[in-house]
């Protein structure tokens, strides 16, 4: 059983046997030898693999066979015939001529002529296959037309069904002459010098050398609009680079770095805040000097290359400025690699956490109804000159009175475990370890106080003066026993979070309203 081959062929697939496939190959190779040096020597090869396909093509329609075998090469090459036969001389073809196979003349096939075109080269075409002069064709369209316009919708007909002679096969085609190697050549040589020829009498054309230089002075007259288009672009991204530099680096010195700035905070009505105190909230003092040194020249010196980089795009200067350029761009990788370092260095100090909780019953209840309340003792707490700000979700707010750190707690209310009302206070933190963190935890201040029936809760817990920011969180549950009632009072909506209850209630609007403890969880007591 012989092996067969799948080849691509000007784009159509076949497959072929294997000695056929080397035939083919070595006839290919051939013509790719003889052709290839020549100007138009690719068109002609491309032509060539074109009829080889359409040949091959046709016989396994005709014959309803799937592989191409060695007969069909051969009687393909016995149609197109060897390149060497027209290239070698007459005396070469004569010695082959009785070796090849001829076959009869090719049929003609009707197509448009686009060589002999008037509008779609439909009377070149009729004139090609009926060998007539296509004058005779354009005549007969006239009278039509004239003649209640019928030759206008004939001629218009045959534009559409009528294909057009793309390809130098299509046109050997539409003559009637035959497919082959030597015609297929001749027809790319022919219509290659006839372009040349004609471009050669557009050249020497006065209408030509006119056109030129009329093209000439329009790509002169777009290319100054051009030029100065871009200048004035390069001026316009100049001046925002310098404005966007400035405006940024000046917002940076004020806000950061001194206590007071003279326009910022009338025009954009924010708080500010002297960013030195702000860090030692957070980090260890003596990283403090490194770090705002580090982020001023991280920042700053992007900020300056902008504006440089905008004062060169408007006045378009040069400078000797590549050293300057690469001592400030290894200034900058090591400032912002410093960041990275002691950002690191700093974050061991989170590094872990710590829980601590403690459940304080609630005795001498008078009634069955726990009322509770928030203290109001902090009136003034962020407002005046107390800096405000969130982390993770979390509000913060940092006294500059006091020096010290406050912040919200979390409140929920659950059913107890046992038939008894308790408070249960988390306090959790984070350190370098288990150990620092838990200390961490119980240096939080929280207050609360317990008169009678009626439960009274701080706003907020702090920490004492001094001690930096690792985190802190206070979350207070009340556990309340089945059967007893809760009456949120409406100040309450400050630190409640995310109660549950049966009605599935938003926890803004459970203030102000009495709560049932039942079996299915905290009802509101009017509906219960």
């Amino acid at each position: 059983m012989k092996k067969s081959i799948k080849i691509n062929l000007a784009g159509l697939v076949f497959n072929i046997d294997e000695d056929a496939y080397e035939a083919l190959k070595e006839y290919l190779h051939a013509i790719s030898a003889e052709f290839k040096d020549l100007e138009e020597g690719e068109e002609i090869i491309n032509d060539i693999e074109s009829r080889i396909a359409e040949i091959f093509q046709a016989k396994i329609s005709e014959h309803k066979k799937e592989v191409i075998n060695l007969k069909d090469v051969q009687e393909m090459i016995g149609i197109m015939g060897k390149p060497e036969e027209y290239l070698n001389g007459e005396e070469f073809q004569e010695e082959t001529k009785q070796k090849r196979t001829y076959y009869r003349r090719s049929p003609r096939r009707l197509y448009r002529d686009p060589g002999d075109a008037v509008l779609g080269g439909v009377c070149g075409g009729l004139g090609a296959y009926f060998s007539i002069d296509p004058i005779w064709f354009r005549i007969i369209f006239i009278i039509l037309t004239l003649g209640y316009l019928s030759g206008v919708l004939i001629y218009l007909i045959l534009w559409i069904v009528v294909p057009r002679a793309e390809t130098h096969t299509q046109k050997l085609e539409m003559r009637g002459e035959n497919i082959t190697i030597k015609n297929i050549e001749k027809s790319v040589k022919e219509e290659y010098e006839q372009v040349k020829d004609n471009l050669k009498k557009v050249k020497k054309s006065k209408g030509y050398s006119r056109t030129r230089n009329a093209i000439n002075d329009v790509a002169d007259l777009i290319g100054s609009i051009l030029l100065a288009f871009i200048k004035i672009i390069l001026i316009i991204i100049g001046v925002a680079f310098i404005l966007a530099g400035f405006s940024v680096l000046i917002g940076f010195v004020g806000v950061f770095f001194f206590k007071h700035t003279f326009f910022i905070p009338t025009l954009f009505d924010i708080e500010f805040f002297y960013f030195p105190d702000f860090l030692h909230m957070f980090v260890e003092p003596g990283n403090v000097p490194f770090i705002l040194t580090a982020l001023i020249l991280t920042v700053c010196i992007p900020l300056l290359a902008l504006i440089y980089g905008g004062i060169k795009l408007i006045f378009r200067f040069k400078a000797n400025d590549k050293m300057i350029g690469l001592m400030a761009f290894i200034l900058w990788f090591l400032s912002a690699a410093s960041i990275f370092v002691l950002t690191l260095v700093e974050g061991v100090n989170y590094s872990d956490h710590a829980t601590l909780t403690n459940r304080y019953p609630l005795t001498g209840l008078r009634v069955d109804t726990i009322y509770l309340r928030l203290n109001e003792n902090y009136p003034e707490l962020g407002q005046n000159n107390d800096l405000h700000f969130e982390l993770e979700g979390t509000e913060i707010i940092v006294s500059r009175v006091e020096d010290k750190f406050y912040s919200k707690p979390t409140f929920d209310i659950e059913m107890s475990d046992n038939d008894k009302s308790s408070l249960e206070i988390e306090r959790r933190s984070q350190g370098k370890s288990r150990r620092l963190a838990a200390e961490n935890a119980q240096m939080i201040n929280y207050y609360w106080e317990q008169q009678d029936s009626l439960l009274q809760l701080d706003q907020f817990f702090s920490l004492p003066e001094g001690e930096k920011w690792r985190i802190p969180e206070i979350r207070i549950t009340l556990l309340v026993p089945e059967g007893k009632s809760v009456y949120i009072g409406e100040e309450m909506d400050e630190i409640i979070y995310d109660i549950e209850n049966v009605e599935n209630i938003w926890d803004f609007d459970m203030v102000g309203k009495m709560w049932i403890m039942t079996e299915d969880g905290l009802t509101q007591h009017n509906r219960w």
